[in-house]
């Protein structure tokens, strides 16, 4: 194997690296499971579906989830 072949396999072994370790960091969890988000009194009508629906707010990364109620 010459070094354009070991190039190649060095970049999918870093590649495969980084998809491990940065997996979690995009995933979007939105049963409540393991998230973060604590429950808020914010409550809404959902104009498209006409489902009351609750939010709630992860303090850690600014984010509003919007669930069911």
């Amino acid at each position: 194997m010459g070094v354009v072949g070991w190039v190649i396999v060095a970049v999918v072994i870093l590649g495969i690296v980084a998809a491990l370790f940065g997996w979690d960091r995009y995933r979007s969890d939105r049963k409540g499971d393991g998230s973060a988000a604590t429950r808020t009194d914010e409550v809404f009508t959902d104009p498209a579906s006409g489902k009351q629906m609750r939010v709630w707010f992860n303090a850690e990364t600014g984010e509003r989830e919007y669930r069911p109620d």
